[in-house]
């Protein structure tokens, strides 16, 4: 049984575990401009370091809820390229077993979340940042707009 080094951000109440290796940086947040077509997920685009970046608004993502300011834009590598999350704050960096499973009703190998756990009586939920955009994002996404 394997550990993974992980990146620990609150989203409202939960906690998200992103695979260190995956992380580019943390960073302020920039101003991000909305983009008409885009998932309700993604809150824009922001331009980070010369480039424009698709923003996820993490607690949309694996709430359902608009999320509140965020404190932190966490760029991490996904699988369409690098992505901004918003996240509430970052937590820390901690290793986590590789053994924590989704319930049954949760598995879904194109989903974003990966397994379960718990930190401090808050809900921990292991992500693919691989699968955080889908890989097919909305054309305007996909062609790294102004």
């Amino acid at each position: 049984m394997g550990r993974t080094d992980t990146l620990l951000c609150r989203v409202h109440e939960c906690i998200c575990a992103l695979p260190l290796e995956h992380v580019v940086e943390v960073m302020r947040p920039l101003p991000v401009d909305r983009v008409t077509g885009a998932p309700a997920f993604v809150a824009g685009l922001s331009r980070i370091r010369g480039t424009a970046v698709p923003v996820v608004d993490l607690g949309r993502l694996v709430t359902g809820t608009d999320g509140r300011a965020s404190a932190r834009f966490v760029t991490v590598r996904s699988g369409a390229g690098v992505v901004a999350l918003r996240v509430d704050s970052v937590v820390g960096v901690t290793s986590l077993s590789e053994s924590a499973e989704l319930p049954p009703l949760f598995r879904d190998e194109e989903g974003p979340i990966a397994a379960l756990g718990d930190r401090d009586r808050a809900l921990l939920l292991v992500l693919r940042t691989a699968r955080l955009v889908p890989p097919e994002p909305a054309p305007v996404l996909a062609g790294g707009a102004a």
